[in-house]
């Protein structure tokens, strides 16, 4: 952490906004990747590294890195591309998943955000406003407005995640699928004993309020 400046990723971001509870394992537990979880992200890296050769071809600019304070943040990240075309800053965000059908997942938009939010601060101040496009290797592109509401998650998230960092316990936001494939289900049902418990303590649940929004952003 460089002086009191709390670092933020928007890909960690990502993981906050999919859900708290598995980032907050993440940072406290880390994370052993099984064998097929490696061979996914090796073909992700192939996936991001073909597609980006391409991007730098026509002129975009590919994986460089952007760092940004903003308040007590220091946001740090690599875009996978980016362009500013007509006074519109365009960030594209390539996921291996599949596309909900229509609009993109929060998480995914939410990622987007803050590279487009941080690019506008250092790189693109020229621009006179932003969109981000999350391209899916399964469903195509999803082409959104930067808005307010998106920005204002990226900051709500980054301030819960420092919290998270100093040990609170946040929401887990559980969906079959979710918990389905989580490496850390029952640590999580564990922990939720504990805290159930009489004498567990009380219990915080910082990003609460994401189970009220709706798991995919649409344009607008």
């Amino acid at each position: 952490m460089a002086g009191d400046r709390f670092p933020v990723k928007p890909s960690s971001l990502r993981t906050y906004i999919y859900c708290p509870r598995l980032y907050f394992f993440e940072v406290h537990l880390g994370r052993r990747r099984g064998l097929a979880e490696v061979f996914r992200l090796a073909l992700g890296r192939l996936f991001h590294l073909a597609l980006g050769i391409l991007d730098y071809l026509r002129g975009r600019r590919v994986e460089e890195k952007v760092e940004v304070e903003v308040g007590g943040f220091l946001f740090v990240g690599r875009p996978d591309a980016w362009r500013v075309e007509d006074g519109t800053l365009i960030v594209t965000e390539r996921k291996t998943s599949r596309a909900p059908r229509s609009g993109a997942w929060l998480s995914d938009a939410a990622q987007a955000a803050a590279y487009a939010f941080m690019l506008l601060r250092s790189k693109a101040r020229g621009a006179r406003g932003a969109e981000i496009e999350v391209s899916y290797a399964r469903g195509g592109s999803r082409r959104l407005r930067l808005s307010e509401d998106l920005v204002d998650i990226v900051l709500r998230a980054a301030g819960e995640m420092r919290l998270v960092r100093e040990g609170v316990v946040p929401y887990p936001n559980r969906s079959p699928g979710k918990c389905g494939v989580c490496p850390f289900r029952e640590a999580c049902e564990s922990l939720d004993r504990e805290l159930a418990a009489p004498g567990g303590g009380e219990v915080f649940e910082p990003g609460s309020w994401l189970a009220g929004l709706d798991p995919v952003a649409r344009g607008g």
